[in-house]
């Protein structure tokens, strides 16, 4: 997998980014997370001249990471947000991800505020958490898995859950 950082300008965000990222990719659904001056976009193919190639990491290796994720339980389908303070239940709706992903979660601190999407000329709000922390690599294909595919399930488009590295 390559990172491309890509310059943006502060202004464009959400939905709007989702209909780039899936431009530059040939309509492929890479992940993405904007960085306010930059978006940074993971693919399978290079789309810019100097891409950087996604960190590999090995079995017991202890690694810094960040997160941006919506975190969510789903009733029938729709996303029930936690109360924005909930901060117990984020880290432990993490820590079960981390266990489906091959990894655990040593140390971490997040923060919490309501998205505001527009999409197709409509406005809403989606959980946006943004977690911080040091993890340990237990399983390295499932760790690759959520490396490419991303860790949770809400709000890819809007550019949650790309599991980004140090």
């Amino acid at each position: 997998m390559l990172d491309h950082v890509i310059p943006k300008p502060a202004r464009v965000a959400g939905y709007m980014l989702h209909q780039l990222a899936e431009a530059m990719t040939d309509g492929a659904r890479p992940l993405f997370v904007d960085r306010g001056d930059h978006l940074v976009v993971r693919t399978d193919k290079a789309i810019t001249p100097n891409p950087t190639p996604t960190r590999a990491a090995q079995n017991g290796e202890v690694i810094a990471f960040e997160l941006r994720a919506c975190v969510a339980k789903k009733n029938k389908g729709h996303p029930i947000y936690f109360p924005l303070g909930d901060w117990r239940a984020r880290h432990e709706w993490l820590n079960r991800k981390a266990g489906q992903s091959g990894f655990e979660v040593l140390a971490l601190r997040s923060t919490t505020a309501m998205a505001k999407i527009a999409k197709a000329g409509r406005t809403f709000t989606i959980d946006q958490t943004d977690f911080v922390g040091v993890l340990r690599v237990n399983d390295v294909a499932l760790f690759e898995i959520a490396m490419t595919k991303g860790v949770g399930s809400v709000g890819r488009a809007f550019g949650f859950g790309m599991l980004h590295i140090n």
